[in-house]
Formats: structure tokens, C-alpha cells, sequence
């Protein structure tokens, strides 16, 4: 969703779509425009301005102008990976594939996207003003995993200070200090995202897929399709160093979750939603005001027929004009 125009962003055909949303959230395309790529991922600016895609199979990420109206223009920036890979990794692994592009929140300076292929993360220095993702691909800012990770998505922890890494093919979720002046980010702890017992998997649709850090910066959430099932970790706020929660494999209540949001209403609490891709259902699982635990019963919305693979934080339409969000 936007922050001021109205409108939702999604990806799909290789090009990214603005719909506006109807007042009875009916939504209407309005425009579409060219990522190079057959992108799995797109990154909204918090000044609203500019959409970040990320193209797996192209190995490309691209930036697109959002206009005043909420119409997207033509890429102002294409950046395009490829680089001479380990061969006996080809199973997955035999090109680049960047899953994730994700903005600093905090500052709305760097670009930093998660490479399965290549095993690294990239990070460029974004122009804001020209829409450019600045920074060559040898950079040493760009942060190099070991060559089986397969880093698929990030999330930044609220306090700024660090990033959490997750890795779809060898199950590990990294910890990183994150230095915003320089770009940077530092390693400091690797421990492996899944149950004690399960082996992770390379195949497709079946290794780690989203991880999501709580609101308050105390938990951080990740999903594994090895086993379907949702995991936490308490944050140790004084360095950002993990350690699992007590009973933290929950079920998922389906297969393959691809997705998860984590929401917090005035009206409903905490509520982590989790999307099963294979079984074709959305859980909603109300949590704790700290995210410390499960409360109550899950709710199951069957959608026969339909894979869903993303979900958007809720939308809130504008009541006053705007162009330009305060990042």
C-alpha cells in the first residue's frame, strides 16, 4: 500500500501494477510499467516516489517513478547481476537471483537485496532524487554468504542497528550489525532457523521463505516450508543477538507458508497472518501485546482455488491530500 495516494503496488508478467483502492476495497489497474524481469518482489520508497523491484529469473533490480496520480513510469534504473558460479550448486544456484529488495527505513539511503543465486546481498547507495541505485557489483560493500546459503529475505530491526538475514537453502538465519552512515553490514551470529532434527531442504518451495521482526523489536518471526511451521526468536536488545523462544515451532496450519505480516490494531491486538501457498489458506494467529506468544484460537480462511503468495499490511485510505510522505 501507499502512504498517501490511494493506491496498492504489486508485480506480475514482468511489470509492476498500481491499483487504486475503492472505498468498498474493490480495486481498479491504473497503470503498469516494465522491471526487466519476472520480478518476485517490489520495495515502496517511505517518501513515496519511487518502486524498488527485485527480478529472480532476470537477475535485475529496477527502480520506477511513481507519479503525483499514482501511475508508475518507465525504469530510471536497471542494475543486472551475473557472475561465474560454483557448477555443482546449478541445481538452484547456477545463476543470480535476487528474491528480496529492501529500503532502510530509517534513512531511505541504501538498497540492500537478498541474491539466492549468488549468495550475497547486495547493498547500493539509493539516490532518492534521480531514482538511481548507485554502486558497482564488485563493491566490497556487498555483503558475500557462504556459496550454498541462498539468502532469500531480510527485515531490519526497528532500532536501526541491525538486519536479519534469511537463508532458503542452508536454514540459517544470519545476524548482522548494520552501520546506516557507510552502508555496511557486519556479521555476528549464524544459527540455523529450523527445529532441532529437521534438515533443511534445496528444493523448490520448500526451504525457509519470510522473516519479519515485531514491532517493539523483541521477536523476530520466520517461516520454514521444510516443515511448515512458524518460528521465533527473542531479540537481545543490547547487541541484537538471538536465542529461540520457549515452544517456538508453531504449526502453520497448512502447507508451504510462503508469507506471513505481523499486524497490531487498537481493535484486534497483535495478529501474526500467516499465507499457506500449497494448501490454499491464510491463518490468523492472535498473539500476545509483546509477541511473546500465541493467545487464543487461530483463525482458517479457506481460498480454494487461488496459491497466495503475498499479503499487505491493511490498507488505510488517505483522508487529506499529499504528495510526499516525511521518511
Amino acid at each position: 500500500p501507499h502512504p498517501l495516494n490511494g493506491h496498492l503496488y504489486g508485480v506480475g508478467g514482468g511489470k509492476a501494477h498500481s491499483w487504486a483502492v475503492g472505498s468498498d476495497g474493490s480495486l481498479t489497474l491504473t497503470s503498469s510499467s516494465d522491471t526487466a524481469g519476472g520480478s518476485a518482489f517490489l520495495e515502496l520508497s517511505c517518501d513515496g516516489r519511487w518502486a524498488l523491484s527485485a527480478s529472480y529469473g532476470a537477475g535485475t533490480l529496477a527502480v520506477l517513478p511513481i507519479s503525483p496520480n499514482g501511475a508508475l513510469g518507465m525504469a530510471t534504473c536497471v542494475k543486472m547481476h551475473s557472475l561465474r558460479l560454483n557448477p555443482t550448486l546449478a541445481d538452484r544456484q547456477e545463476g543470480c537471483h535476487p528474491h528480496q529488495i529492501r529500503l532502510d527505513p530509517h534513512t531511505n539511503k541504501w538498497a540492500l537485496s537478498c541474491d539466492l543465486g549468488a549468495s550475497r546481498v547486495w547493498v547500493y547507495s539509493f539516490d532518492s532524487v534521480t531514482g538511481t541505485l548507485v554502486g558497482e557489483a564488485d563493491s566490497p560493500r556487498h555483503l558475500l554468504l557462504p556459496e550454498s546459503a541462498g539468502p532469500r529475505h531480510l527485515d531490519f530491526h526497528p532500532s536501526g542497528r541491525w538486519v536479519y538475514i534469511l537463508c532458503e537453502l542452508d536454514g540459517c538465519l544470519v545476524v548482522c550489525d548494520w552501520d546506516a552512515e557507510v552502508g555496511k553490514l557486519s556479521p555476528k551470529q549464524t544459527l540455523c532457523a529450523l527445529a532441532e532434527g529437521i534438515a533443511c531442504s534445496r528444493a523448490h518451495h520448500s526451504g525457509n521463505a519470510h522473516v519479519a521482526v515485531s514491532t517493539d523489536g523483541g521477536v523476530v518471526f520466520v517461516s520454514s516450508r521444510t516443515d511448515n511451521v512458524l518460528n521465533r526468536f527473542a531479540v537481545d536488545l543490547t547487541d541484537g543477538t538471538l536465542r529461540r523462544c520457549p515452544g517456538e515451532h508453531a504449526s502453520t496450519r497448512g502447507v508451504c507458508p510462503r508469507n506471513f505480516s505481523l499486524e497490531e490494531s487498537t481493535s484486534y491486538g497483535a495478529v501474526v497472518r500467516v499465507l499457506n501457498q500449497d494448501s490454499q489458506n491464510v491463518v490468523s494467529f492472535p498473539m500476545a501485546h509483546d509477541w511473546s506468544d500465541h493467545v487464543g484460537e487461530a483463525v482458517v480462511l479457506e481460498l480454494l482455488g487461488v496459491c497466495p503468495v503475498v499479503i499487505t499490511a491493511p490498507v488505510v485510505l488517505p483522508t487529506s491530500g499529499g504528495s510526499v510522505a516525511d521518511c
